[in-house]
Formats: C-alpha cells, structure tokens, sequence
C-alpha cells in the first residue's frame, strides 16, 4: 500500500487520482466528525454528504498550498475545511428559518454555483421544456457537455443534481461508496465547468 505521504506529495504535484485515494481512505471519518459537529435540531436537513461535497471542492483547488506537518496533518487540513463548510451551513439554515425560508449549502466556488444553478434549470426543463430559444440552446450545451463526462461521473451528476437524490441513494442506485460518488461529482463539475466556462451561451 502506498504511504499517505506519498500520495500527498503526488497530490500536491498535481495527481488528482492520488488526491482522490488519499480523500476516500478519509471519507468515512470525516462524514463521522461533520455529522458529530452537527445540531441534533438540524440533522435532518443539513447532510455531512452535502457539506463535504462542498469542502472537496476547495480542496481539490488549494492542494498545491498543503504542507504536509507530519502523520495526521492533511486530515486536520481537509477537517478544518469541512468545519468551516458546517458552520456556514448552520449559519444559512438559521437565518433561512428565520425568514421562514429553508437553505441549501451553498457552493465554495462562483463556477460551480453557476453550473449546480443550471443543473437545476436541466432538471426543471426534464419536466416542463422552455420555450425560450436560448434557454433551449443553453440546455442544450449543457445535456452535450453532460454527455462527454465518462459514464460513472454522467450518472452520478444526474442521479444527484438532475433526479435530486441524497448522496446515500445515489451511492446504493451506483452501487459504490458515499465518497466515491461525492469524489465522481467533484470531477464531474470540474470537467463541466471547464466545458462551459468559454460558452457565451453562459453566464458565470
């Protein structure tokens, strides 16, 4: 088995399938620690799924700043992130209740807050097409970029982003890990947003 050290060292270099080895042996731990740190009152609308979807996705963009300090220290790195993830989420739930409103936790990175945005359009569209010309041309665009991801990615952006199913559900229909199907959105969105970003059929 390759050292943690090593992989954090490939990861850093710029190897992302280490990235991913690396954030899958954490996985389980640390959707243990977010659901700890999460208000019992609050469990059953803030998933640890959700949040450290959202925390892998900075990581995946800092991990050429990570130093490793030792055993355990990119651990504390990614747990740190995940945390701060959290207490956003409690933050936005809060105040949505107080609105009288229900919050989602919201995307780390503009690009992807865009693309989850149109992801939702698609999902809308599914049911009740528009008859927008551009916004038939944008979704459009977006089923074509959807259809160049590899297959497993493909089906786990539709099955999470499209269908609207929990990360749970999705992992059982895909037959793989919770963090597997988190690490396969991350690449998903990545590969989007990198497909999209020079469409002028797009706003970012």
């Amino acid at each position: 088995m390759i050292k943690e050290e090593t992989l954090i060292e490939r990861a850093v270099s710029g190897d992302e399938a280490a990235l991913e080895a690396v954030m899958l042996s954490h996985h389980t731990r640390l959707a243990q620690e977010v659901d700890r740190k999460t208000p019992t009152t609050l469990r059953g609308v803030i998933a640890a799924d959700d949040v450290l979807q959202e925390a892998y996705v900075i990581v995946f963009r800092e991990i050429r700043r990570f130093q490793w300090r030792g055993a355990g220290s990119f651990y504390a790195w990614v747990a740190t992130i995940a945390e701060r993830r959290l207490f956003d989420a409690i933050k936005a739930e809060r105040a949505a209740k107080r609105g009288g409103g229900r919050a989602r936790v919201q995307p780390a990175d503009a690009d992807e807050h865009a693309i989850l945005g149109w992801l939702e359009v698609l999902s809308v569209y599914e049911r009740t097409p528009s008859r927008s010309v551009a916004g038939r041309e944008a979704i459009a665009a977006l089923n074509e970029a959807i259809a160049a991801l590899n297959p497993a990615q493909r089906e786990a952006m539709r099955l999470r982003y499209v269908e609207g199913l929990p990360v749970s559900v999705a992992a059982e229909r895909m037959q793989r890990s919770e963090g597997a199907v988190c690490q396969l959105c991350q690449r998903a969105l990545k590969n989007l947003r990198a497909a999209l970003g020079s469409s002028t059929r797009f706003s970012w």
